[in-house]
């Protein structure tokens, strides 16, 4: 995987004059840089009434006679951060689509907007780099000068805030990109490996032999029909010198490399999608490749539960009553209903760990679909303050997060005359977002908690400026956005917050 570089900020006197040149409208004015001939050239494209919804250019006539397109891209849509970004790619695309081999892009003067205009870029001059056959067929990335406009107070920390969550959101991306025969199980782990030997992170890494060990049913049963062995993989971002007593951000990936549904299985329409199965796990290994280059003050522990599921004759089957690692048992409903039961064993060794806040991110139940369309993210909390921080976090990042009930009642639709309880709703898919939080919240105690479910956000069926047909990186934004904030907040305390926590 490739990430993007850190862009290096210059003055507007530095423009080149052989490329291109993009810049940013808000309202009815241009960008004021300070340079009259390129203020010049955006008033008089705006006055021409050429620019409304979407990019124009202009042959802009530099100082010295030399003509080079000029791009003005609005930022005023709707107002959305996704839609901020949506309108820099556009810029973006329209250069890479006529041969372009660079630009200059002008980043706005409004902190949030120049932020927004970055991770639009980033996203759209990015090109997917596959570890095996596949390819990305959309034309070559562009060489990208960025230049502050006016005295461009605070751009660099806007500029490099947009970068890190870049960093995270297009890491997500290129891993759910990969395709599953590549993907594996065992290559997972690898790129883990990787990471945590480029990054100074902890690893440790559990195994068919140790899951047995440590009676980690769920992944065990999830991973009984597939050629792959299950894995439960820690990784520790520790600052030298922090006390033991500082308790970590704990995350935690739901991992399955691909979704055939086991004996459930899937309808055959869109299984090619199933890679995406392991989006959660993405957006958390996208979170700690931006840890690697933020390095926060406070620990960040990451945990991936691994799997394949595939329906071979040691599959686990409808009826099935397993035990899971905190000792409950489970009868097993619906194999396609494999995340909460990987998800159960991953959060109870994150409940083990005396975590600051435990926050989970799977691709989980079809019904969100149902709920939001492809738009929007289900977020279940166990604590208000923990949430209000993701919903600040998401004022940035725009996933347009949702919270959703945690009613006790719930856990109704769970009973099971064989076991503590059933992995599946009695209801079928009526309901079954917050059944399925409902069954996991059985297994985190009293630490505060979040969970996302980003199932109906994990697929881009339509190709866009910011990206191609397929994984979105859902998730790993808003993630890697409250991180950010986290760094930047000292008034947090170290460890989890003695406070009363009731469902909302």
């Amino acid at each position: 995987m490739k990430q993007p570089l850190l862009p290096r900020i210059g003055q507007p006197g530095a423009i080149p004059r052989d490329r291109p040149v993009i810049v940013f409208v808000q309202g009815d004015r241009g960008p004021a840089t300070g340079l009259a001939w390129l203020d010049e050239a955006v008033d008089r494209l705006l006055r021409s009434g050429l620019l409304c919804r979407k990019a124009a250019t202009l042959a802009l006539t530099m100082q010295d006679g030399q003509s080079v397109p000029l791009v003005a891209v609005p930022l005023d849509g709707d107002g959305s951060p996704q839609d901020a970004r949506l309108r820099a790619a556009e810029g973006i695309a329209l250069l890479r689509a006529r041969s372009q081999t660079g630009c200059t892009v002008v980043l706005p003067a409004s902190g949030p907007a120049a932020q927004w205009a970055t991770e639009g870029v980033l996203a759209a001059n990015h090109c997917y780099e596959s570890a095996g056959a596949a390819r990305d067929g959309r034309p070559a990335p562009l060489r990208i000068d960025f230049l502050a406009s006016g005295e461009g107070g605070g751009i660099e920390d806007a500029v490099r805030a947009g970068w890190l969550t870049s960093v995270a959101t297009l890491a997500a991306r290129d891993l759910v990109t990969e395709p599953a025969n590549i993907l594996t199980p065992p290559r997972f782990v690898e790129y883990c490996r990787e990471k945590a030997a480029q990054a100074g992170f902890g690893i440790h890494i559990m195994g068919q032999a140790d899951l047995e060990a440590a009676g980690m049913g769920g992944l065990l049963a999830v991973a009984s029909g597939s050629r792959y062995e299950p894995y439960l993989v820690r990784m520790d971002w520790r600052p030298a010198g922090t006390p033991a007593e500082v308790s970590p951000v704990v995350l935690v990936g739901k991992t399955v490399t691909f979704d055939s549904g086991g004996i459930s299985l899937k309808n055959p329409q869109d299984m090619d999608f199933m890679k995406a199965d392991m989006g959660g796990g993405a957006a958390v290994f996208g979170a700690m490749s931006m840890i690697a280059e933020l390095k926060p003050a406070f620990p960040v522990t990451a945990l991936f539960a691994v799997v394949e599921n595939m329906p071979d004759a040691h599959a686990m089957r409808p009826s099935d009553v397993i035990r899971m690692a905190s000792g409950a048992t489970v009868e097993i409903i619906n194999t396609d209903a494999e995340g909460r039961l990987i998800l159960a064993d991953a959060l109870h060794v994150a409940a083990g760990l005396n975590p600051r806040v435990v926050i989970d991110l799977a691709t989980l139940t079809g019904a969100t679909l149902g709920t939001f369309g492809p738009i929007g993210t289900a977020v279940f909390a166990n604590d208000t303050p923990w949430f209000d921080r993701l919903a600040r976090a998401d004022e940035r990042a725009g996933e347009m997060i949702w919270r959703m009930p945690l009613w006790p009642q719930y856990r109704q639709f769970l009973e099971s005359p064989v076991a503590d309880s059933r992995h599946y709703a009695t209801t079928g898919q009526n309901g079954s977002t917050p059944v399925a939080a409902a069954f996991l919240s059985q297994f985190i105690g009293s630490h505060p908690w979040l969970h996302l479910d980003i199932y109906n956000t994990c697929w881009n069926h339509r190709a866009n400026a910011l990206m191609p047909q397929g994984p979105t990186g859902s998730g790993s934004r808003v993630l890697a956005q409250l991180i950010l904030n986290l760094a930047a907040d000292a008034s947090l305390p170290p460890s989890s917050e003695n406070i009363e926590r009731k469902p909302a």
